[in-house]
């Protein structure tokens, strides 16, 4: 269900503004390069773990379909709340931030019978680390102005850029959303699937988990094609994520 036009978003917009500003000042303060050969051979799994959550595709957005001729395209910044005990050891300075910057781009499109696909790419600021991920999404409500949208869907995203690590992603979601007026709030659940191949002749070979992310998040819309969401995630590590996006 899409949500109505509002006349006055410069607030919003402004708020907005600052906020990517005080993301690239943060981005800016660290070299982020990434790499396993100083982890200590015990805590590889752990920070594999963290680097898959942190990677794992997100949408950042509500369960409602966006319809055959509907798309969304944007971008978000996000802080993730990191273990600095672990990431100490694989950064290049040495000296993780409490939060570390991500930035994203999306793109999701609208097909028949309810389905929708997605992309992401991330990318670490400063840093060798990138990302791509996609998702396929299935309407099981579309939602009404009775009733919710709930959505499920199936993601994958693989990292490039380390080369002593071969890290990939997996995961199924059920999500549910329902709009008032311009406000759009939703919540998922996300079981997730990491699965990382350390190259840095740590001897740990192969690491697996299945962390568990819950997600909660509200899309606010500015104008009939302009929106903002902003979104918490919950798991090994927690996420805190501001996306500005352009709707049809």
């Amino acid at each position: 269900m899409r949500t109505p036009f509002i006349h006055k978003p410069a607030g919003l917009l402004a708020a907005v503004s600052v906020a990517l500003l005080v993301f690239t000042g943060t981005a800016r303060a660290a070299d982020s390069d990434f790499s396993l050969g100083g982890v200590t051979p015990t805590d590889v799994a752990d920070l594999i773990e963290e680097l898959g959550v942190t990677i794992a595709y997100n949408p950042v957005a509500p369960a409602e379909p966006r319809g055959l001729i509907g798309f969304d395209a944007g971008v978000s910044v996000s802080l993730v709340e990191i273990d600095t005990t672990l990431w100490n050891q694989a950064l290049a300075d040495g000296d993780a931030p409490s939060s570390l910057p991500l930035a994203r781009v999306h793109f999701q499109k609208g097909l028949p019978f309810g389905i929708d696909i997605g992309l992401m790419y991330i990318q670490v600021p400063q840093s060798n680390v990138s990302v791509l991920g996609g998702e396929v999404r299935k309407a099981i409500f579309d939602g009404s102005t009775a009733t919710p949208a709930v959505s499920v869907s199936a993601h994958y995203s693989r990292l490039d850029g380390v080369d002593e690590l071969d890290l990939y992603t997996g995961g199924v979601s059920l999500g549910v959303s329902k709009g008032f007026f311009i406000f759009t709030p939703y919540a998922a659940i996300d079981q997730l699937w990491v699965n990382g191949q350390e190259k840095a002749g740590l001897l740990i070979g192969e690491s697996d988990s299945s962390p568990v992310r819950s997600t909660i998040g509200l899309k606010i819309a500015l104008l009939p094609v302009l929106n903002i969401v902003g979104q918490a995630d919950f798991s090994t590590v927690n996420m805190y994520t501001a996306r500005l996006n352009l709707s049809l």
